[in-house]
């Protein structure tokens, strides 16, 4: 029976037709991104199987010589397809459209002639002839120096595609690590049987049974098509995400191996120092940007582009692989050149204000002062009044933008600032101003919020004087209440109301637009200082304006406190 229909013919176009089925299955996915390639190599494998299977038919010596033209066109372009499969896979299109790879195309197209006419040369192989196996027409020949050169680029080919797969398994983690990882491996099973025959090691003649464990081989690849959704999550999406983000940040990105040679950078970067991207590949760092520690942390740089002298914000961070082990770090270039600008200008224009102009405004008070005893005229009394209130509006005004300043530092620690003793010592100063005024505080002595004691402070306290200075009556009243006091929640509500005639609906629109204009702006710097400070302190501000006066919900982060007032356990 086995010599009629020989086993290793029936395995091989076994082999063929389970390649066929796994193409017409894959069909539907040719134009994802990798499919076509696939399906091609697939279809080599195929093909490579079947010629095989029937070449084993075939106890004519010339007649079967010419099965080996199929055969060694499958071997040569399976290489080649899987290679291209595995750049558009992982998202390296850039080097499957390059020279490189139409060389490669070409050394295969070379190889295939080589074959094709080696009957007229002998450089492939020589001596060819049918020794029958297990009732199989297999044959043997002396492998000459071209045919090892032939399967080398082959077997190299192969090898490039399994690691750029290997490269995805380590570099993106467990989202594409199953699918990458089993056909990274699956060409190991024919790999393996494709090496003894070619080093003629094993039976004797030598059988090539690299057709026969092609079903092992799809196994894997059906495992990662029909398991893993292998073109439904494509790493050419991560890669290509990867690459986008860095070019379209829009500061210069430069990333550094361990050896402190560059390795990727963005346009902006080469931009930066004035080097191709091309050109600035590979060199070291260090040439390029002296004044950088790559390894050096929170760093400032200043360049001259484009004429004008620029400053930059320089951020490094290490970059680990999937181990954690460190291969380099990424440096970012933030230009800051304007907020810097910014920042001086506002300092020198603050120190003025603070500074200068209140001096000069306190001298100018205190001749005001001295004209209104020297004068008895009625009229110009009360001008000169009105020219000392105005002033000294100023002069407060300064004052409020230096407490301001001085909450919203940064650098301030934050604490649990109980609500109760500030609000009672913020009355008792108020009392000062406003005799005739009274606030009503309904606030629990364990109300505490976090953040720091001059922010708080200053919040509320432009609301309560806010609410008292803009009153139309003569004893003016605040209410000070916790809306949710019970509540363990992560915030805390406190409503200030007052029966004044309510905050104008401009002074409102003020706050929620991105800057002010000539016609509409607000009178003064309260309402802002409220804003800025809630902001601060990570909570929220609602005004609601009625006739019957003006309620402020501040919604603020919620803080414990043990007994004594010292932050609890929780808050700490």
């Amino acid at each position: 029976m086995f010599s009629s229909f020989p086993w290793l013919a029936a395995v091989s176009l076994l082999s063929g037709v389970i390649s066929l089925g796994f193409m017409w299955y894959l069909w539907p996915y040719r134009n994802r991104l990798g499919g076509r390639f696939f399906i091609a190599t697939i279809a080599c494998e195929a093909l490579w199987a079947l010629s095989y299977g029937v070449a084993l038919f075939v106890f004519d010596p010339a007649l079967r010589e010419l099965f080996e033209i199929p055969i060694w066109f499958s071997i040569n372009f399976i290489g080649v397809l899987f290679l291209a499969f595995a750049l558009e896979y992982t998202g390296r299109q850039n080097v499957l459209r390059s020279k490189a790879m139409a060389g490669v195309v070409g050394l295969q197209v070379l190889h295939t002639l080589v074959v094709i006419t080696n009957s007229l040369h002998h450089i492939a192989w020589s001596g060819y002839r049918i020794e029958p196996t297990l009732g199989a027409a297999t044959v043997v020949y002396a492998h000459q120096p071209w045919l090892f050169v032939n399967a080398a680029g082959f077997i190299l080919m192969i090898a490039v595609g399994s690691f750029l797969l290997a490269d995805t398994v380590f570099s993106y983690g467990p989202l594409y690590r199953s699918q990458a990882a089993a056909i990274a491996v699956s060409p190991i099973f024919p790999g393996v049987p494709f090496l003894l025959w070619l080093a003629e090691v094993g039976a004797t003649p030598p059988l090539n049974l690299t057709p026969l464990v092609f079903p092992i081989h799809l196994a894997f690849d059906m495992y990662a098509f029909f398991s893993r959704e292998m073109f439904e999550m494509v790493p050419a999406a991560r890669r290509t995400a990867d690459r986008a983000a860095i070019e379209n940040l829009g500061s210069p990105v430069i990333i550094v191996d361990s050896g402190g040679r560059i390795i990727e950078c963005n346009d902006e970067a080469a931009r930066l120092v004035d080097v191709k991207i091309g050109d600035l590949l590979g060199r070291r760092f260090e040439e390029v940007l002296p004044e950088i520690d790559p390894a050096g942390g929170k760093q400032t740089l200043s360049r001259q582009l484009d004429g004008r002298n620029r400053t930059y914000a320089v951020t490094t961070a290490p970059l680990t692989d999937a181990t954690g082990t460190s291969v380099g770090d990424t440096v970012v270039c933030q230009d800051i050149t304007e907020e810097r600008q910014r920042e001086q200008r506002l300092a020198v224009l603050n120190r003025v204000l603070r500074h200068n102009l209140r001096n000069d405004l306190n001298v100018v008070q205190g001749y005001l002062d001295i004209a209104a005893d020297r004068t008895e005229d009625a009229e110009t009394t009360e001008m000169i009044r009105t020219a000392a209130e105005n002033t000294a509006g100023v002069v407060e005004l300064g004052e409020k933008a230096r407490q301001i300043e001085q909450a919203l530092r940064a650098d301030a620690a934050t604490e649990a600032v109980a609500l109760r003793p500030l609000l009672e010592t913020i009355r008792e100063e108020l009392a000062a101003t406003y005799p005739n005024a009274s606030v009503d505080i309904d606030v629990p002595e364990s109300a505490a919020v976090r953040g720091t004691r001059p922010l708080v402070d200053v919040v509320f306290r432009n609301v309560l004087e806010n609410a008292l200075e803009h009153a139309d009556s003569a004893s003016p009243t605040a209410t000070v209440r916790a809306v949710d006091s019970a509540s363990d929640g992560p915030s805390l509500t406190v409503e200030v109301g007052d029966d004044g005639p309510g905050i104008p609906k401009h002074e409102l629109a003020v706050l929620d637009d991105t800057e002010e204009t000539a016609l509409e702006h607000g009178s003064g710097l309260g309402l802002w200082i409220v804003t800025w400070g809630v902001d601060a302190l990570g909570g929220g501000v609602e005004f609601d304006v009625s006739e019957r006066g003006t309620r402020v919900f501040l919604e603020l982060p919620r803080a414990a406190l043990r007994s004594g007032g010292a932050v609890s356990d929780g808050d700490a």
